[in-house]
């Protein structure tokens, strides 16, 4: 093969980018480890398709003085849509196959979005959803980034045309027409981009207004770096080799901590267009690197490899039983990977990508029929979830001899049968009420909102009020708080948000490993202050996660100062003569439990937890310890003896996650729980 030719033609070097970009993001969500950084590989991608696309349709005005719209969609439909569908329609299956019914119904929202390329909008929506962050990872939540191309491939298109005309009826140079009008979208998505990378990286990774830069990078380069003959070889080669050492170092030093795409991302981006505009070829060390076969293969089949590889990593646990956990696990991954993205690019890539003579409307046809069928599946799927959470939950009513749940302990017969509710495979629906489930209103303040949200239980001239306030921790107990309020006839108030702890201190939030201040929880904090003085209940009970922490500091310091903040806020309350009791933390298990207790051949001992490792020293033991007007409420001897913290107690699964309780295991605590509120009432 002779040198890589001109940005109209086949471009071996530009296949090898590929393989770059795809095999990165493989041994990123395979073997995160060894490549923290390997999620670039996806900014590599937007580069190029920012290039490629750029390009044609810069020729193709040029040349006719227009672009065709119809026939530009109608490629990237034959391109992309079936194959992307096929993936889908497979996830739908095999989700049904090995996912718990409880994770149907998010999955079906997610299958139907990434259909219609929505899915990063979905993400940037669960981003700021505490609960949405706890659930397992989805088996299309990578579709975010081929959403994020397809708006791309809707805007890009309609601005060049736009701008082409108003250049030839004005008498502007196109080229530079196109340069300026790219240039300043580019720079202020990057402008944006840089902003929410620090105020709110962890939506802004997914949005498409954070992300065009990067593929409006590749664009500018296709149209002001187009004369590259010219320029002598060895500094194209130079730009080549610092190229590949940027994408290199980013991929190897970032880690999924870093608020992407900020300023950070420049150095993958301008890397991945530096090697763009050496134009490499066979006859040069590099060009013979990306040009070998291996590479040429990976660099064929990167589509549908990224397409399939996220899904046979998600399906490895419950398929197998086995996490991702070592080398030989990997490799299996891999293989399944690599092969079901050859069949995928031989027999489904192949057979749609070429226009056949005549033809209109046909792909518009196809592509409807697919995203329709797959919206057919996924209501299906959702319908059958219900229909099972529902009939599960029908029969898990307790039992007073068979599934006892938390009334076990007091009887000294720990009960932890094969024979448990609920099932393992809707424990993330056993939520409570609070959640908005089975028609109920939602009563927990979202991550955004600085407004305060209540959940009443109990008539309102009870003799005894309470207010429990917290984060997702105290929302898991008022499961059990709302059966004490039926049967003492007492009045419970929830007054909670999530992922926010009742604390003076400044506390942090993170998404997706990104941090950031948590503003909005400390002003939410002190509403709720104001509120409790007004309305002066009998009793505030404080429940937060122990893993809450302050921006900038070790788990320790973080403890000691969310202690502070609480005891500053406790000692406010006090002064008013109201009573303020803390729930010691809950214990938190290593694995997630449900998961683990639908594994084929699960057992009870194997996905347990030791007291030592389940149970932390954190800010709510901290403060009950120097602060002598705060009571506490000891509930750890209901999840925790004899050196260990089971998942199955009495019958009932404790956990719908790794560390919020299942709303049936709540309630079977609710008259010890009532005990704990008398003795700090006394």
């Amino acid at each position: 093969m002779s040198r890589s030719k001109g940005s109209s033609g086949f471009r071996s070097d530009i296949q090898g980018m590929r393989a770059i970009a795809v095999l990165a993001v493989l041994v990123y969500h395979v073997w995160p480890g060894v490549l923290p950084g390997g999620y670039i590989g996806v900014d590599v991608f937007f580069v190029i398709s920012g290039y490629l696309i750029t390009g044609l349709l810069v020729r193709e005005f040029e040349r006719s003085d227009t672009i065709s719209l119809r026939d530009f969609y109608a490629r990237r439909i034959r391109r992309l849509l079936p194959a992307a569908s096929v993936t889908l329609l497979a996830v739908a299956v095999s989700a049904w196959l090995w996912l718990s019914a409880s994770e149907w119904r998010d999955l079906s929202r997610e299958l139907v979005a990434s259909a219609l390329y929505v899915e990063n909008w979905l993400l940037v929506q669960r981003s700021v959803d505490y609960l949405a962050q706890d659930a397992a990872p989805s088996p299309v939540q990578h579709f975010w980034s081929l959403s994020v191309e397809e708006q791309f491939y809707i805007i890009w298109p309609l601005l060049m045309l736009g701008v082409g005309v108003l250049a030839r009826r004005r008498g502007w140079p196109i080229r530079q027409a196109f340069l300026t009008a790219l240039g300043v979208v580019t720079l202020a998505s990057l402008a944006y981009g840089v902003h929410v990378s620090f105020v709110d990286p962890a939506p802004g990774y997914f949005l498409t207004t954070t992300r065009v830069w990067e593929l409006g990078i590749g664009g500018l380069l296709v149209i002001a770096g187009r004369d590259v003959d010219g320029v002598t070889g060895w500094i194209r080669s130079g730009f080549g080799w610092l190229g590949v050492a940027a994408i290199g170092t980013s991929a190897w030093f970032y880690s999924s901590r870093l608020p992407f795409p900020g300023y950070e991302a420049l150095l993958p981006t301008l890397g991945a267009a530096a090697l763009l505009f050496a134009r490499v070829g066979e006859q040069e060390v590099l060009g013979r690197l990306l040009s070998t076969r291996p590479m040429q293969y990976v660099g064929d089949i990167s589509y549908s490899l990224y397409l399939w590889h996220w899904p046979v990593v998600v399906f490895y646990a419950p398929v197998t039983g086995r996490e991702v956990a070592t080398l030989q696990d990997g490799v299996v991954v891999v293989v399944v990977s690599i092969l079901l993205a050859h069949v995928s690019k031989y027999v489904i890539e192949e057979r749609f990508r070429h226009a056949r003579k005549g033809e209109s409307f046909r792909p518009y046809v196809i592509g409807a029929g697919l995203t329709a069928t797959l919206a057919l599946f996924a209501t299906g799927l959702t319908f059958a979830g219900d229909q099972r959470a529902r009939a599960e939950f029908e029969e898990s009513s307790l039992v007073d001899n068979k599934h006892p749940g938390a009334g076990a302990i007091l009887n000294l017969d720990w009960n932890t049968n094969a024979d448990f509710i609920p099932k393992a495979e809707i424990a993330r629906l056993d939520r409570g009420p609070a959640y908005g489930l089975d028609g109920s209103s939602r009563c927990i303040g979202s991550v955004p909102s600085k407004d305060l949200s209540f959940c009443h239980y109990g008539p309102e001239d009870a003799k005894l009020n309470i207010v429990i306030v917290g984060d997702s921790h105290a929302v898991h107990w008022l499961p059990a708080l709302e059966k004490i309020a039926g049967i003492r006839g007492w009045r419970v108030t929830g007054i909670t948000k999530s992922s926010c702890a009742f604390t003076a201190a400044l506390t942090q939030f993170s998404s997706r490993g990104a941090d950031r201040d948590y503003i909005e929880c400390q002003i939410w904090g002190q509403k709720v202050v104001e509120w409790i003085l007004e309305h002066h209940p009998d009793l505030v009970i404080i429940s937060h996660s122990p893993r809450q922490a302050i921006p900038g500091t070790s788990y320790p310091s973080s403890q000691e100062a969310i202690a502070e903040g609480v005891r500053k806020y406790a000692r406010e309350l006090d002064r008013a003569g109201i009573r303020v009791a803390v729930i010691k933390h809950t214990p938190w298990q290593l694995e997630d439990v449900p998961g683990c207790m639908a594994r084929p051949n699960a057992s009870i001992d194997a996905c347990s937890t030791t007291a030592q490792q389940a149970l932390s020293t954190a800010s709510l033991a901290i403060v009950a310890k120097k602060e002598a007007s705060i009571r506490v409420i000891d509930m750890q001897n209901y999840f925790c003896f004899k050196g260990d913290c089971p998942v199955v107690i009495g019958g009932v699964l404790v956990y719908r996650d790794k560390h919020h309780l299942t709303a049936t295991y709540a309630r079977s605590m609710a008259p010890m729980l009532a005990d704990g509120i008398e003795s700090a009432m006394r």
